[in-house]
């Protein structure tokens, strides 16, 4: 095979479209031929390059990368927002709260959440029992009452904290600092929220007498250890759900 003429030259140019720097579409790579004094340009690339955007969008962590082929051969990338965090989600929970948007509240819980309020002796099962119980909280709130959200930490990809107080057109009230421990499952494709644990600020702040009165009931368990714990065992199992009884008097003497 004869060797190219030396007027036949193939060389790749950075930017055959234009050489205005400030142009906000990429250039595209291209190769121009030169055929006796007459120049011919040979796209090599039909469509924007997407990659920037790719980056950009997957460091963030907003979206996830799938490809498709739209028939034409060329594999073209799509985009699909990612399933909402637990942090996210906490987030979108006090937003809808202090909105009082029941509906919204609903659609982040699972069918079996448990929400369990350690100012209450029981806690609240199923999704009816909570929003039910919700609705009545946010009565008694009234229109002015709303949850101020100081921080939201994710100890790991099931659990979240969340530390709050309650304010009044924007004035914090007083005694009512306390903390929402969330946890998650996977419904679906989907987190939900499974269990709320809340522990709030006690008003009253009995300070030295906390120690007295711990002091006294450790004493008291030790002197009737049986009927301690009989009666420790007996609370545990009402607290965990189940139907186990058992029959020790106050001396731990079994009937």
């Amino acid at each position: 095979m004869s060797s190219l003429p030396q007027s036949q030259i193939s060389f790749r140019l950075e930017a055959c479209t234009s050489s205005n720097k400030n142009t906000t579409n990429s250039t595209r790579p291209c190769i121009t031929r030169l055929y006796n004094n007459k120049t011919h340009f040979i796209n090599l690339v039909a469509k924007p390059m997407l990659l920037p955007n790719i980056k950009k969008q997957l460091k963030i962590g907003k979206w996830k990368v799938l490809s498709s082929d739209d028939g034409s051969g060329d594999v073209a990338p799509e985009f699909l927002p990612a399933s909402p965090s637990p942090v996210h989600i906490v987030h979108e929970f006090y937003e809808a709260f202090n909105k009082k948007d029941t509906e919204t509240l609903k659609q982040l819980l699972s069918p079996n959440c448990v929400y369990q309020d350690l100012l209450f002796y029981t806690a609240y099962e199923g999704q009816e029992s909570i929003i039910k119980f919700w609705q009545s909280v946010m009565d008694a709130m009234g229109p002015n009452i709303h949850v101020f959200v100081e921080d939201v930490k994710e100890s790991n990809h099931v659990m979240v904290t969340a530390f709050m107080h309650l304010v009044w057109k924007e004035k914090k009230l007083p005694f009512t600092n306390g903390c929402r421990f969330f946890t998650f499952e996977e419904v679906e494709g989907k987190f939900l929220i499974s269990k709320i644990t809340c522990m709030e600020e006690f008003p009253l702040k009995p300070g030295e007498l906390v120690l007295k009165l711990l002091k006294g009931i450790g004493q008291i368990l030790d002197s009737y250890p049986l009927a301690a714990a009989a009666m420790l065992d007996s609370h545990a199992s009402k607290d965990g759900g189940n139907d186990m009884h058992l029959d020790f008097d106050i001396f731990g003497r079994k009937h």
